[in-house]
């Protein structure tokens, strides 16, 4: 997508957008952006160099952001032969991923709330705390469970 000269590139600024939504989450806004700028890319592998330029930024925080996006599986490395860059991609199933990241947080939050309770006096306040973290994470891992299923199916169906 070629921009007029002294406009800004419309996916800067929505990268940007992302980077902002993602950071209410705790993320940092980087990787949010780096996220966004993929998502609104026309090719389908960028470089560390290009994602840099393009975003306006050093190479080591796109860097650092990729390796988050990666880590979580959002991302892969895209090899090339006769180059030392590193390419990325998105995940071909990144939303799915993304589901199953936030189902593990959510069996993580049950694992928490049973074994605190197993382990800790009985007291009222705690326990009804405790029981209430355990039922609606176990109600959300279930729903998520039955969502990425009901998606797996769709997905294949085409």
């Amino acid at each position: 997508m070629e921009t007029p000269a002294g406009a800004e590139d419309p996916r800067r600024r929505l990268a940007e957008r992302m980077g902002f939504f993602l950071e209410q989450f705790g993320w940092p806004r980087m990787t949010g952006r780096v996220l966004g700028w993929l998502l609104l890319s026309e090719e389908d592998e960028v470089s560390l160099d290009e994602l840099a330029a393009q975003l306006g930024v050093s190479k080591a925080s796109v860097s650092n952001a990729a390796r988050l996006l990666e880590q979580i599986g959002a991302l892969e490395r895209a090899p090339r032969c006769g180059t030392r860059k590193a390419y990325y991609r998105l995940a071909g199933d990144i939303w799915e991923r993304m589901l199953e990241l936030e189902k593990k947080v959510s069996d993580g939050f049950v694992g928490f709330a049973a074994e605190s309770r197993r382990e800790l006096e009985r007291h009222p306040g705690r326990d009804a705390r405790l029981s209430e973290m355990e039922r609606i994470f176990s109600r959300y891992g279930e729903m998520l469970a039955s969502f990425i299923a009901s998606w797996r199916k769709e997905r294949e169906r085409g």
